[in-house]
């Protein structure tokens, strides 16, 4: 169901504190911390002795000590203290994850820590590259990570999910061109000469036609980068110009429940704090549209009837080649 050997975002950065935080990410309970010395680190969160959660506990110096007994856990997992005992015994440990802090966003790494492959972090660098601005939130999503990336993969479903937001009756109209690109899969659409969408209007300040870019960026095992470009065309010459960056990361909880981490980056009307307001402000409204389908999704699909199957069509490439793509390395890595 989930690859282990691969990055997923479990936090921001601002949620690494003194304070511990339980989160499950693929079914795995983890405890979030940071030291006393700013470390970030994950830890299983559940205490050898007795299965308390650590989470419920507090930091001390570089330990997190179990609010149960007193066990004391220290970033590699190995107990180091037990209240009233001078001598550890060697299985008093939990297991340590291994962590890249990055770009405002904690990532941790499923499998085994020693495999762990920095390569292979997913790219955000929009998050603090000069020239961009925006902001990063959560979402909880009572849906499988899978549907949430189809969602993003195809964004057909925007003239009639998005009518009030992002829609545009041309999305339909134009078709999507699909192909492997790296590790992952990009889709792309372009729609030239359209009108502008209600939140291209408000944001970019777009009155007449557009040519509008989409390019659509997944990469193993749950990260999708969109790029939005939309660009007025008058008498033949470019007059304004809009690109975002919208970033999302889909740390699958367990099975059916998504962790949604998301920022939306834009390189137009930089330092402009009231621009930032709306483009979360109505991007929060998108997804929300976007919630209500999700999760109604899962709840038709959990009951579907013996033998059922999607009907696919060409816009589905994306999702159909992503869905591919995750099945060969989830049964690759189930081999080794």
């Amino acid at each position: 169901m989930f690859l282990r050997n691969e990055w997923y975002v479990a936090g921001f950065s601002r949620e690494f504190c003194e304070r511990p935080l339980q989160r499950w990410v693929l079914g795995e309970p983890l405890a979030l911390f940071r030291t006393a010395s700013g470390r970030a680190v994950i830890l299983e969160d559940r205490c050898p002795h007795r299965g308390a959660p650590l989470s419920s506990g507090e930091v001390c110096g570089e330990s997190l000590t179990c609010g149960y007994h007193g066990f004391a856990f220290g970033p590699s997992g190995a107990c180091t203290h037990i209240p009233g005992m001078s001598t550890i015994p060697p299985q008093a440990r939990v297991r340590s994850y291994a962590v890249i802090e990055r770009w405002g966003w904690v990532f941790v790494w499923m499998g085994e820590a020693d495999q762990a492959d920095e390569s292979r972090l997913p790219d955000y660098h929009w998050l603090n590259e000069p020239g961009w601005e925006g902001r990063s939130e959560y979402l909880p999503v009572k849906a499988n990570y899978c549907y949430v990336r189809d969602n993003l993969l195809d964004l057909t479903h925007a003239r009639y999910v998005h009518r009030k937001t992002l829609g545009t009756s041309a999305v339909t109209d134009y078709p999507i061109h699909t192909e492997m690109h790296g590790r992952g899969v990009r889709v792309t659409r372009e729609m030239p000469g359209i009108e502008p969408s209600p939140f291209f209007r408000r944001m970019g300040g777009f009155t007449g036609p557009v040519d509008h870019r989409q390019q659509i960026d997944f990469t193993p095992p749950c990260h999708v980068v969109i790029n939005t470009r939309v660009t007025s065309i008058v008498g033949g010459s470019e007059n304004l110009s809009a690109e975002f960056q919208v970033l999302n990361a889909l740390t699958p909880e367990n099975e059916r429940s998504t962790h949604y981490f998301w920022g939306l980056m834009r390189n137009f009307a930089l330092g402009d704090e009231a621009v930032t307001e709306m483009q979360q402000k109505l991007n929060r409204e998108t997804f929300f549209e976007d919630l209500s389908i999700l999760e109604q999704q899962q709840m038709l699909l959990d009951c579907k009837p013996e033998g059922w199957r999607p009907v696919a069509i060409p816009n589905d490439g994306g999702c159909l080649q992503a869905e591919r793509l995750m099945s060969r390395l989830i049964a690759a890595e189930n081999r080794s």
